[in-house]
């Protein structure tokens, strides 16, 4: 086996044709072209490339791109003209495109051949004729889109007629220039969809941050802190809190199934039914009556499509008592004074919201002592995954409260340590909430 190392390329020029048109000379500018347009990001970039050097493909001196697509009947737009004083990029600058009316360039269009003629044969008068003048021989190829000959590249040179070898050659590398821009146009145009879309995810984000409580309770003897953190742009965790006309406080942390704009509006419509007036979050129900109450709402809305797992609790301060239920979502974590022992909250039963229209809940009432901790969490914190695949757990999380003798904020900053710490750097799979009180 031989490989053929092609010497260095020659600068090319845009107008002049190569003196040099000889097997090496082209196998060499050949390798330079592809490597050259394997590097372009833009559509114009990759035409301007291939232009540099399509001489070496076929010989010719000038050119002009023709297309008739998203053009009024019985005209064609001039995309390209080699020797026009500025070359104008037909995508970023659509309306100084020139349009011409040519019953020859739509006659030849429209046939979808590649055809080749002499100066002699353009009609007189015909608009196109100041695009070619100058030169006395001429080469067209459809360049197709959609199977539509939509596009035309005419190569001129002012001696020697185009050869039937010339002619396929050009049809060919054409072709397959114009569905390369075509594919770079098409991901030009994802990028920019992905983009707005992407600000109106970002959008979204922001207005979940803005439903969540801005200002934390005032509670006197418990401090509380929290942690909202979500996989993507926008999420489906959810925390609250609720004063009631006792002085007792009700709070909520919930987690929709799935990630994203959908979980985020299942979280903006618990939002806007848990702060209806009058509703009984506000006291007045019990935490069973609440979840009931918010469960057949959701139910009604979502007709299975998501599932929320739901903790509420209702705070006694001055009792230093937690009475609440569960619907599917993991028990919170106590760490008990002064022996930091760690424990779960009991269990009540409950499915999650919005599987069933008349979910079973049972309500338990924790008591808690001073120096007791609580910690809330939704489960993207347990399922925190390492480089190895592991996952961080219960364990860890119980081992991490155990090693914390500190405050709300502490636990909340411990957790997050640890958590990231076991990541490694890896970026979260699932949204990651904690909710944090002390007992002072």
């Amino acid at each position: 086996m031989t490989m053929i190392q092609p010497t260095a390329p020659s600068a090319a020029s845009p107008t002049a044709p190569p003196a040099d048109h000889s097997a090496d000379v082209r196998l060499r500018e050949y390798l330079a072209l592809v490597r050259e347009m394997s590097l372009q990001r833009k559509p114009t970039e990759l035409l301007n490339t291939y232009r540099s050097r399509a001489r070496f493909v076929v010989n010719y001196e000038h050119a002009v791109s023709f297309s008739r697509r998203n053009v009024r009947d019985g005209a064609v737009k001039i995309t390209r003209n080699t020797r026009a004083p500025e070359l104008i990029d037909p995508w970023a600058e659509p309306d100084r495109i020139p349009t011409i009316e040519s019953s020859l360039m739509l006659q030849l269009m429209t046939a979808g051949l590649p055809v080749r003629f002499a100066a002699g044969e353009i009609p007189t008068g015909d608009p196109v004729a100041e695009y070619l003048s100058g030169m006395a021989h001429f080469a067209g190829v459809p360049i197709f889109y959609a199977g539509e000959p939509l596009y035309m590249l005419l190569a001129m040179r002012e001696y020697g007629e185009f050869s039937t070898d010339e002619l396929a050659t050009l049809t060919l590398t054409a072709n397959l220039v114009g569905t390369a821009t075509a594919q770079l146009i098409l991901s030009r145009e994802l990028e920019t969809a992905y983009a707005a879309l992407d600000r109106e995810v970002r959008i979204v984000g922001e207005i979940q941050r803005d439903l969540l409580p801005q200002k934390l309770p005032e509670i006197p003897g418990v401090s509380i802190a929290t942690h909202y953190e979500t996989s993507a742009s926008a999420g489906g965790d959810y925390y609250d809190f609720f004063p009631q006309p006792d002085g007792n406080w009700g709070i909520m942390i919930a987690d929709v199934s799935g990630h994203g704009p959908p979980a985020a509006v299942v979280m903006a419509m618990m939002h806007a039914i848990l702060h209806a007036p009058h509703y009984c979050a506000a006291g007045g129900c019990g935490p069973a009556g609440v979840l009931r109450l918010l469960n057949e709402r959701l139910y009604e809305t979502m007709q299975l499509r998501n599932f929320v797992t739901a903790f509420y609790g209702v705070l006694d301060p001055a009792a230093r008592t937690i009475r609440y239920v569960m619907a599917g979502h993991d028990p919170p974590r106590v760490v008990r004074a002064p022996d930091r022992r760690v424990e779960g909250m009991p269990m009540t039963d409950g499915l999650p919201l919005a599987i069933i229209s008349e979910p079973e809940l049972t309500e338990q009432t924790i008591e808690l002592r001073a120096g007791d901790r609580v910690l809330l969490y939704t489960d993207g914190i347990t399922e925190t995954f390492n480089r190895a695949g592991a996952i961080f757990g219960l364990e860890r999380l119980d081992e991490s409260l155990r090693q914390c003798a500190c405050g709300a904020q502490g636990i909340v900053d411990r957790v997050l340590a640890d958590i990231g710490q076991f990541a490694g750097g890896l970026p979260p799979r699932d949204d990651r909430t904690l909710v944090a009180i002390a007992f002072e």
